[in-house]
């Protein structure tokens, strides 16, 4: 689950599918660093965000929530398989050399 604030920006929260979830990530970069950040967002959403039903044996993994002004974004997850762990600590390389604070927990 994504929440974005955008400049005047804030949509409602936006689910991905875990399969998406590294490639959104690697998303939300360009749309945070974008010259034109409401549009790069609707973009975001139409690429990743999840249109299917939800279902009762679906469940949150966790949460990213992303600040462009603050320049914050904070990952927060129940459990991550090591393989897109590590793919998350690349990509939050990526925001902290864009100059991104960000924070990581995985309880």
């Amino acid at each position: 689950m994504y929440n974005i604030t955008v400049g005047g920006m804030h949509p409602s929260t936006i689910c991905v599918e875990m399969k998406k979830f590294s490639a959104s990530l690697r998303g939300l970069l360009d749309v945070l660093t974008s010259e034109y950040p409401e549009e790069s967002m609707s973009e975001f959403i139409q690429n990743f965000a999840r249109t299917d039903e939800v279902m009762p044996e679906d469940r949150t993994l966790g949460f990213v929530v992303a600040n462009r002004d603050r320049k914050v974004v904070a990952l927060s997850f129940s459990h991550l398989p090591d393989e897109v762990m590590r793919e998350v600590e690349s990509i939050a390389g990526r925001f902290r050399d864009s100059g991104f604070q960000v924070e990581i927990d995985v309880s």
